[in-house]
């Protein structure tokens, strides 16, 4: 097998009302003989986007000749309902099995409830353009923005997506490495973010944060074999917190009688210069990325796709 070459299985299901595709890829390590990287991707609607970490084995079988069992199904109940699947995909050799790839949290739908969710308070679009989405929310009284970045957003073309917030001039990145490939312009696909308050000391400070992907439905119609579209749409989940900390006018005081609040030095904050770092892990950089919106920008983005 050359080693610019690539071999790709796919596998066709039927999930409820909605088709799924599945593709295992195997490709040559470069660097160690008769050893393969496999790797695994599902395309739901226009999405195809990388599931599971891949995975390196040694194969002393032709591995154009391999044989998988890629399948689904669903554990228990869910909410949004139908929406919770488990996925696996075995490798079959010589009457022996081999599970590759495993994932117990595969969230996808077509046009789930989400009222049903109780309690969850939803983002809204407020700016997109071509490599941008920004969403404003509401989490535990903080006005906060939810800002999606696309790098390389081109059709056809793998790219990676990003998701930072920022809430009174402060943020971060949330994640950084969902990787897909989009098989329609970046501006249909459109995201659903949501957050639910969790019981927390002082309250308001806690909160579970889910996104979801949402593209249209895509569905081939046996009669005609031509593109059938309707006003359906596929729901994906691509990432969750269950310990988003964030809130305005905290009441920590809450935490009892027994708290003991710092006071700030006099004489903080001071500058220095080559400050010895006590974390071997941080490294100073001679660009610090800024994810805050200043109110020029700001005031740029105000318009609605």
């Amino acid at each position: 097998m050359d080693a610019q070459e690539t071999v790709v299985y796919t596998y066709n299901l039927q999930a409820g009302s909605f088709p799924l595709q599945f593709s295992v890829l195997v490709e040559p390590d470069a660097d160690q003989p008769n050893h393969y990287t496999l790797s695994l991707s599902m395309k739901a609607g226009h999405v195809e986007r990388a599931l599971c970490a891949p995975v390196t084995l040694r194969l002393s079988i032709d591995p154009r000749r391999l044989d998988f069992s890629v399948f689904i199904f669903p554990p228990r109940t869910s909410l949004p309902a139908g929406c919770l699947y488990h996925m696996r995909a075995w490798l079959h050799t010589a009457g022996v099995d081999h599970r590759i790839f495993s994932d117990n949290d595969l969230w996808i739908g077509r046009d789930p409830d989400f009222r049903s969710v109780g309690d969850a308070t939803f983002a809204v679009l407020r700016n997109a353009t071509q490599d941008m989405v920004i969403y404003q929310g509401v989490v535990g009284h903080a006005h906060v923005s939810f800002i999606v970045r696309f790098m390389e957003a081109r059709r056809s073309r793998p790219i990676q997506s990003s998701l930072e917030y920022e809430a009174g001039g402060a943020g971060k990145t949330l994640f950084e490495d969902c990787y897909m490939r989009l098989e329609c312009e970046p501006q249909i696909v459109t995201f659903l973010i949501y957050v639910i308050p969790v019981t927390s000391t002082p309250a308001g400070a806690s909160h579970r944060l889910r996104i979801w992907l949402r593209t249209p439905f895509v569905s081939l119609s046996p009669a005609s074999s031509t593109v059938f579209q309707s006003e359906s749409y596929i729901y994906q989940r691509i990432w969750k917190s269950d310990d988003f900390k964030i809130g305005a006018g905290l009441n920590f005081e809450a935490l009892g009688s027994r708290l003991v609040m710092g006071v700030r030095d006099p004489d903080s904050p001071r500058i220095e210069r080559d400050f010895p770092c006590l974390n071997p892990n941080r490294r100073r950089s001679s660009q610090t990325p800024a994810i805050t919106i200043n109110n020029l920008s700001r005031n740029s983005l105000l318009h609605n796709r």
